[in-house]
């Protein structure tokens, strides 16, 4: 991706310009501890400064020197001088006279917005009340935190598994996916002061407070791909806008980005909505970030962002981040002529997005080596840095905010850290370590040597998990250990984040299959055997996957490896501790959740015993039996093509029945991907009615079976 900055500086300028004046340039601040030149004198001057405003500098003692200012402009012959810097970035500004030379570094930034933007987040600093909030989604729960004392205030029950908050003037909103419900918390007292139905279905995700009006809430409803305005506890506003809909910043414009969470083939989504007037909200239009094609090496790789779980507008509420997971499924044996490894399958990476005008821009991308999923993203309060957390890497970095290079790292945040945030005067970081059930806190003062660890607060009183399934989770999630993959780049969630799926096409033909669609291991992991070709008859046969194409050491022994290398033959499971715990949470993702397309009428009661009577009379239930709707075989169902691979390295003769549950959220379908909705499932995939006998059926008959399908889910 070409650096398209400098072309959208000079608009962004005149943006902030006509903004509301934060401050003058001075309220960057000094340094603590000014440069000193081995020389004997120094060079005094900020460390902060902003887009075409004066950062003045001076020699000390005062004698005639030529500032350079790192630009390519010059001042000379004086004892002081302020500069002027037409664009944002790190500047190395230099003293040079008679004594030599002495330099430091100036970060110029886009000054910070006088009401600073909103964004959607696990954990949130209370300034006010001096108090950390966090979700818990495993144990329905949110926690108060101490700052001070670095202990637990309090744990309150909440709607079913919570994922963000936001702070309004004395509420707390909190998201509770399951539950389709925004909780109203008391921001003082913690307590549940009522809920708001949003509606059967929906998995409301993110929640921001509208910075203009911090008790008006704006909600992201994933399932539908809507956004909702909640006002006073009451919904006053929903605007469709795409389906996957998860992450929000606002700003205090009334400008919303919104993510679709999963990538597409062509790239990955970014939203706008103009939400001027909040009782009106309407679609300015979306942004594609493209996927990336022939960037395979030791350092990146091609592919497509996935994972969106985070964007932030920067400080000044027109430039957003957005950390992600850059999956690549542009190369393959099949698609491309060459192979994947352990180094370009995956890796983390964040795109940066301005908001020109109706449409979201993305104008650069960064990927990061030696690290999986970028789960989480704080910008410090003037925007000169920005803190980044790594899923299963369990890290952290500080990057500067334009140039991108790292100026700080911590090597250990916990288990799946998922949520940062800084305390108001940005000298302590918080992370949400979600597996550890834990907020660790660092004091980031000084990034010169690695952040000390001040505390870890415990989030929950009682862990929700049975303790297998809590390993397992974390085994699942774990990249940083070398039995799990090489260099940190590769874990079970890299294409199952949550237990669900990346919806995207693999090209797995260098592992003996095929074109492999990502299936959700929701509601189909305890059914065996597992992948489309049915390679796999136990869990613990992804120790295979680890060795062969993560780069992990495998959790086996080489001797267990050696006696049970064919996943069909000698059983893994009791061999490994770990595996074993991965197995026990897999089987422990039996819920699907329920299907925004059911409802409580007469009317689609009717039409979905129709549909049903049509699945039945088709001969859909002669494979997809029971209540898993699967019965467990291979068969050839036509839909095998040139892409289609082999079978553990031979034929292909069939493929698995995969389960019906939950298809409203799992397109495209098929096992290379190649039907975009049911409905082509039922038509053009299925030539000679191999799929079931659907070729007599008319458009009013189709939407009947489409809508019985799209509502198999956890209420029958």
């Amino acid at each position: 991706m070409s650096d398209l900055r400098p072309a959208l500086v000079l608009l962004a300028v005149l943006t902030a310009a006509c903004g509301d004046d934060a401050g003058p340039a001075g309220d960057a601040g000094l340094a603590d501890e000014p440069d000193v030149g081995a020389v004997g004198w120094r060079l005094d001057g900020p460390d902060v400064g902003f887009v075409r405003e004066e950062s003045c500098f001076a020699v000390v003692p005062a004698e005639p020197v030529d500032f350079v200012w790192g630009d390519g402009q010059r001042t000379e012959g004086v004892t002081e001088a302020c500069h002027a810097f037409a664009y944002p970035g790190a500047f190395v500004v230099s003293a040079v006279g008679p004594r030599g030379d002495i330099s430091r570094t100036l970060s110029v930034v886009f000054r910070p917005a006088a009401i600073r933007p909103t964004a959607s987040t696990p954990i949130a600093y209370d300034a006010d009340a001096d108090v950390v909030w966090v979700v818990t989604p495993d144990a329905d729960s949110v926690a108060l935190l101490d700052p001070t004392s670095l202990t637990r205030r309090a744990e309150v029950a909440t709607c079913a598994h919570p994922r963000t908050l936001a702070l309004g003037a004395s509420t707390v909103a909190v998201t509770c996916q399951d539950a389709g419900q925004l909780a109203l918390h008391d921001r003082t007292t913690g307590a549940l002061r009522s809920t708001v139905d949003l509606g059967r279905g929906t998995r409301p995700f993110g929640v921001v407070a509208d910075p203009r009006e911090p008790e008006r809430f704006v909600v992201t409803l994933q399932d539908t791909g809507e956004l909702v305005v909640v006002t006073a506890g009451v919904v006053t506003a929903r605007l469709d806008v795409g389906f996957d809909l998860r992450a929000l910043t606002m700003n205090d414009q009334g400008q919303v980005l919104a993510t679709r969470w999963r990538a597409r083939t062509e790239g990955s989504t970014v939203h706008a909505v103009d939400l001027a007037d909040p009782a009106d909200p309407r679609v300015l239009g979306e942004g594609l970030l493209p996927r990336q094609e022939g960037l395979d090496s030791d350092t990146d790789n091609s592919g497509v962002l996935g994972f969106l779980d985070t964007i932030v507008f920067t400080p000044e509420g027109f430039r957003a981040m957005v950390p992600a997971l850059k999956a690549n499924t542009v190369t393959g044996v099949f698609r491309t002529g060459s192979p994947m490894d352990s180094q370009t399958t995956a890796r983390a990476a964040m795109a940066e997005v301005f908001l020109d005008g109706a449409t979201p821009m993305e104008t650069f991308r960064f990927s990061f080596d030696d690290l999986d999923y970028a789960s989480a993203l704080v910008p410090s309060a003037l925007g000169e840095r920005l803190f980044v957390t790594f899923y299963g890497a369990r890290r952290a970095v500080v990057l500067d905010a334009f140039t991108f290079d790292v100026v700080g790292s911590i090597g250990d945040v916990g288990a799946a850290p998922r949520g940062l945030a800084l305390d108001p005067g940005g000298e302590r970081l918080f992370v949400w370590a979600e597996l550890d059930r834990q907020v660790r806190v660092y004091d980031v003062r000084d990034l010169a040597a690695e952040p000390p660890l001040q505390g870890r607060i415990d989030t929950v009183a009682t862990e929700p998990l049975d303790p297998d399934v809590l390993e397992g989770k974390r085994v699942f999630v774990t990249a940083v250990d070398p039995r799990m993959s090489r260099t940190s780049y590769l874990s079970c969630a890299s294409c199952h984040l949550d237990g669900e799926g990346d919806d995207l096409v693999w090209d797995f033909t260098q592992r003996g299959e095929g074109l492999r669609n990502t299936i959700t291991l929701r509601g189909s992991a305890q059914h065996f055997p597992l992948h489309w070709s049915g390679n796999f008859d136990e869990t613990q046969d992804f120790e295979g996957d680890i060795r062969l194409h993560q780069g992990g050491t495998g959790f086996l022994s080489d001797a267990d490896w050696d006696a049970t290398t064919d996943p069909l033959g000698t059983p893994k499971a009791g061999r490994s501790a770990e595996l074993d715990a991965l197995a026990a949470y897999l089987a422990s993702l039996r819920a699907v959740g329920t299907s925004p397309d059911r409802r409580a009428d007469e009317a689609f009661a009717t039409e979905r015993a129709r549909g049903e009577a049509l699945f039945d009379g088709a001969g859909c239930g002669t494979c997809h039996e029971g209540p898993g709707f699967t019965d467990g075989l291979r068969h050839d169902v036509g839909t095998l093509g040139p892409g289609s691979g082999q079978r553990l390295g031979e034929a292909l003769d069939g493929l698995d029945t995969p389960t019906l549950r939950g298809l409203w959220r799992s397109a495209p379908y098929l096992h290379d991907g190649s039907a975009p909705t049911l409905r082509s499932v039922l038509t053009e995939r299925n030539g000679g009615d191999a799929h079931g006998v659907t070729s007599d059926l008319d458009d009013t008959d189709l939407d009947a079976l489409v809508l019985y399908l799209r509502t198999l889910d956890d209420e029958g």
